[in-house]
């Protein structure tokens, strides 16, 4: 399976990052800029393909990718004055080949005196050669190329094909189109998925799936049954299921259904819970129910972090500020995390393996992260789902509701990471190791799942590339932004000094992220 998720992994991240170059490249293209390398992927190239102008590769490692189009640089020009170059001429004496190398063939060799390769205001393009004392003035065709190798080589970059001599309008259209494109393809992918989710019938309680070793399943509840009652409580919809479910306080339920004109109860079900704030569940891995006489739960989130909590272990006691909380029943943690909703807590435990008494610090995620997140801090789980039916308005309406959700996901956990009274920070974000590992939970789940999340993660980097960082799409918006209000260009040199020093910090940030996944993935 690992080879399995792997490629489902490179080609999540491949098509989320073409699509998004696409997008810079289609319109900048269109603006008549010149393009050196349209490249997926990072590092070494493995495969390049020269169409026209332009150099298109799959680079070795498949982490982001790039459009390198003349005008981003200070200065596009390969040579400089005083440097040892040939040139190819063409019958007018034209320069039409700027040679670096020895190995290729030039009809003059000479040092660089002077030149101008940009041409602003389209002024002739020159170079001033140096050969054996004297000096020829070489007129530079415009589209003139290096040659870096006898099979490599790169046109030059006069100002009319050059990024920084663009309108506003398309050097933003340029810039904004690839995380608007990451957006398109989040819509098209959940379009797609939206044709496959039924709209949920909320106003009946008949059931139409009962998960297979769940509760539901263990009482011999089945499809086409209609739940009655939940500990005394009517259930007429599935809305009023689910408001008894959300305020439920206990894993014991007493449960009544009809089934074919009769009506049966279960006075005694033990129902799954997962305690979201701090990462506690009595659900096993085949989704069957831990004992609840004897409190033997599996840990998730920060609970199983390093050396903390494992499914099996006994936990005996819970303690936050110096008050210390005896555990006999899994309805004694609900109880707790019902009331004690952030902080640190200690768990004292009996480890399933060596039976010793251990403990374990760890903070909570609060409830009231996990609510701007879209969670409940306590899930209880039967097993079972509501009636539904195709509705094209519900389909439509599906990408629009799926991508606005997870934008305010994005924008809400990014509040959290600044937000002092939260106990969530850097180390928190997830970077490529995160995402495979994401990806092959998600891989497991089927087709419709990994589209679902192709897009879910495409809007994750469509959005973040918008925020007003330099080094970003959003950073670079944001000097375009300046230079709209100024008139006037910013500092090219200041500007890509700036670039440089964010991306250099990201590339800390990243190399941070990635360590720290590869932590929760060797202790997780």
């Amino acid at each position: 399976m690992f080879l399995v998720n792997l490629i489902v992994f490179i080609l999540v991240l491949g098509v989320i990052i073409l699509i998004h170059e696409l997008g810079h490249f289609f319109f900048a293209k269109r603006a008549n800029i010149l393009c050196h390398e349209f490249a997926i992927g990072m590092g070494p190239a493995i495969w390049q393909k020269r169409k026209g102008e332009t150099i298109y590769s799959i680079r070795s490692i498949p982490i982001g990718g790039y459009v390198s189009m003349a005008g981003e640089a200070v200065s596009d020009a390969l040579i400089k004055r005083e440097q040892v170059i040939g040139v190819k001429l063409n019958q007018q004496g034209q320069v039409i080949h700027i040679n670096l190398v020895d190995t290729v063939e030039s009809d003059l060799m000479g040092i660089v005196r002077d030149y101008d390769l940009y041409g602003k205001d389209f002024d002739p393009l020159f170079i001033d050669l140096d050969v054996n004392g004297k000096i020829e003035h070489l007129s530079v065709l415009r589209d003139a190329t290096y040659k870096l190798s006898q099979t490599k080589e790169m046109w030059i970059t006069p100002s009319e094909k050059s990024f920084e001599s663009k309108t506003l309008w398309q050097r933003f259209l340029v810039i904004f189109a690839g995380p608007f494109m990451n957006f398109v393809l989040a819509f098209v992918l959940f379009l797609f998925v939206g044709f496959f989710i039924l709209k949920p019938n909320l106003d009946s309680s008949e059931v139409s799936f009962v998960g297979e070793n769940t509760p539901a399943d263990t009482m011999g509840l089945e499809v086409g049954d209609v739940i009655t009652d939940i500990n005394g409580e009517t259930i007429t919809s599935w809305n009023d299921l689910s408001l008894v479910m959300k305020q439920n306080q206990t894993v014991h339920l007493s449960i009544s259904y009809r089934r074919d004109g009769q009506t049966f109860t279960d006075p005694l079900v033990t129902v799954g819970v997962l305690i979201q704030t701090a990462g506690l569940s009595n659900v096993k891995e085949d989704g069957t129910i831990y004992s609840t006489e004897t409190i033997i739960g599996r840990a998730t989130g920060r609970a199983s972090s390093g050396d903390g909590l494992e499914a099996g272990d006994l936990i005996t006691h819970i303690e936050q500020d110096g008050v210390k909380v005896p555990v006999n029943h899994w309805d004694d943690i609900i109880s707790y995390f019902k009331t004690h909703t952030s902080g640190t807590v200690t768990i004292t435990y009996l480890d399933q393996e060596d039976q010793i008494a251990k403990t374990f610090t760890y903070d909570l995620i609060s409830e009231n992260a996990l609510s701007k997140l879209g969670y409940q801090s306590i899930m209880f789980q039967i097993g079972i789902s509501p009636t539904s039916s195709f509705d094209l308005g519900y389909t439509l309406l599906y990408p629009f509701r799926s991508i606005g959700s997870n934008v305010m996901q994005v924008l809400n956990t990014l509040g959290l990471l600044f937000d002092r009274s939260e106990n969530l920070g850097l180390s928190d974000l997830s970077g490529p190791v995160g995402i495979f590992s994401l990806v092959s939970q998600t891989t497991s789940q089927g087709i419709l799942s990994i589209i679902g999340f192709t897009a879910f993660l495409s809007i994750n980097i469509g959005l973040l590339n918008l925020l007003p960082i330099p080094a970003l799409d959003g950073g670079r918006l944001v000097f375009l932004g300046i230079e709209a209000v100024i008139r006037k260009p910013l500092n090219r040199k200041l500007e890509n000094t700036i670039n440089n020093v964010m991306f250099f910090l990201l590339i800390g940030l990243f190399i941070f992220v990635t360590y720290n996944d590869i932590l929760r993935l060797i202790m997780g």
